[in-house]
């Protein structure tokens, strides 16, 4: 390591010193983790960043949010982190991961959000689903209003609750599709008189459904259990 390097990194080490940085890397990471796996990567290369997200979290506001992610996220064996670690190894994104990490909970605008999230990572350390799709369902979590998410999670198997408005929102989620088709309709049942009509309807794609599991897996307790959906 060079003295330039050696020097910035002293000085960012002075940037954050008054911050409850170990503090703080201790209560996301440990409660996340009892290996050493994510312990390893650098969180001095967050930089400003790092300094704006410790700030938030000495208000309380990013450590509710922290709270709510690891509970959903729930605890996992020392195989499944090594695993998880192995993958981020070949994929290239080990060493960015808890950068990537802090900036998801960051720009989650809520602690019902960073639960999803927490849900969301936990199907990813798991092996449900690949770090595409991890990418991808984060970004549904956070273009999605809450209320919304919540109907979706809820009213996934009503064609009607898809019709009044959802369904476009879902379509651009790619969450589900829109069918157009020309259909009739009765007017006048007496002269058995009908008209043509274009009907728009809506199903869910295969992108919403593993979505709808990774929702249906936060909110078992709360979903009906005719209309659980686990895959």
């Amino acid at each position: 390591m060079t003295d330039e390097k050696k020097g910035k990194i002293a000085r960012a080490k002075d940037a954050v010193k008054n911050l409850p940085l170990a503090d703080y890397a201790e209560t996301l990471l440990d409660s996340c983790v009892e290996s050493e796996v994510l312990k390893q990567i650098p969180v001095i290369s967050t930089g400003v960043a790092t300094i704006k997200t410790y700030l938030q979290f000495k208000e309380g506001k990013f450590k509710k949010k922290v709270e709510a992610f690891v509970e959903s996220a729930g605890s996992f064996s020392s195989e499944e982190w090594e695993a998880f670690s192995e993958t981020l190894e070949k994929e290239g994104k080990k060493k960015e991961f808890i950068n990537v990490l802090l900036d998801i909970l960051e720009k989650a605008d809520s602690e019902e959000k960073s639960k999803i999230l927490g849900g969301i990572f936990r199907r990813l350390v798991k092996e449900e689903i690949g770090y595409p799709q991890f990418d991808d369902q984060v970004r549904f979590t956070n273009d999605m209003q809450t209320i919304n998410i919540h109907i979706f999670m809820h009213g996934y198997h009503n064609e009607h609750v898809l019709e009044n408005s959802l369904g476009d929102i879902l379509v651009s989620q790619r969450l589900a599709r829109r069918k157009i088709e020309f259909a009739t309709k009765t007017i006048n049942i007496a002269a058995q008189k009908q008209e043509q009509y274009i009907k728009v309807s809506y199903e869910i794609t295969p992108i919403g459904f593993a979505y709808l599991v990774s929702l249906h897996q936060v909110y078992k307790d709360k979903i009906d259990a005719g209309h659980l959906y686990f895959g």
